[in-house]
């Protein structure tokens, strides 16, 4: 079915989505016109190491045939490492290791390709497909394998012989979305009649202007009441210093005219917390500053 030198994948998996051969009945036949066309569905099944091991103690348990999640499989898929190689004249014994677990493998090839078991060494990963046997002791009777280009192969393997043992065990999933009720037989759909726009009376614009919104303007903000002091009349004068544009910048005379309500010895210290912050500097004299 399979030969030495084919590269396959491990996409085709569980039920269905095998590789399939069909068989035509005979032209010449009458019988074989009538009879129906039958296919012969043959699953590739990618699983683990682990997953083998399970399957072969269920069969020595049971006694029944090789099955995995209650299937039987025509041919299995495994991606592993090479854990060691010992080369013969008619093929490779081999050790693989997926983390799963670790199993023998043999590959028996009849007309092997020059170069084509040298790439197969130990550390490398391969893709192998076969069966397994449990004479003369359980090992994995590969049919074709080839070397793994990705490390993302690994991790995509993994993932689809999770999927597939998890879709054989609990089936395909049903669809959450309840189907539509099926109409009453002879039940005509219900139409809803339009309305007649023409009867409704018109509105007024003077009705229109009396249903609007009365929207009142915003009030200004309410001045402080009493004199400034602290952190307002600070921030107050710092603000008037920053406005100033005269290249000699703001008169010490001029904010405690502006700020009369406060006091000036007051002022005259918050204006030297402000030089010392960095906030302002002096400009032509000590009584004249400006701001950064």
């Amino acid at each position: 079915m399979f030969s030495s030198s084919q590269m396959f994948t491990s996409n085709q998996i569980s039920e269905g989505l095998g590789f399939g051969t069909s068989q035509a009945p005979v032209a010449n036949s009458p019988e074989g016109a009538k009879r129906p066309r039958q296919e012969e569905k043959q699953t590739c099944l990618p699983v683990t190491i682990r997953a083998m091991e399970v399957a072969v103690a269920e069969r020595a348990q049971g006694g029944d045939d090789l099955k995995f999640f209650g299937t039987e499989p025509s041919m299995l898929i495994i991606v592993a490492a090479v854990e060691s190689v010992v080369r013969q004249s008619t093929g490779l014994e081999l050790t693989l290791n997926d983390a799963t677990g670790r199993i023998k493998a043999r590959y028996f090839v009849t007309d092997p390709q020059p170069g084509h078991l040298e790439s197969i060494v130990e550390g490398r990963y391969i893709s192998a497909f076969g069966s397994v046997r449990s004479a003369p002791a359980m090992h994995f009777a590969i049919n074709g394998l080839r070397l793994v280009e990705s490390a993302d192969e690994v991790s995509y393997h993994m993932i689809e012989a999770a999927y597939a043992a998890l879709r054989l065990q609990h089936g395909p999933k049903v669809p959450m979305t309840p189907a539509p009720k099926p109409a009453a037989v002879g039940a005509a759909p219900e139409v809803t009649p339009q309305k007649d726009m023409s009867s409704m009376p018109a509105a007024s614009p003077a009705a229109a202007v009396a249903a609007a919104p009365e929207i009142s303007p915003q009030a200004p903000p309410a001045k402080p009441a009493g004199p400034l002091s602290g952190a307002e009349l600070r921030a107050a004068i710092l603000e008037m210093i920053r406005g100033e544009e005269s290249p000699e910048g703001m008169a010490l005379t001029a904010l405690c005219v502006k700020f009369a309500t406060s006091a000036q010895a007051q002022i005259r210290e918050i204006v030297h917390g402000l030089v010392s912050d960095g906030e302002i500097f002096g400009t032509i004299d000590d009584e004249h500053f400006s701001a950064v």
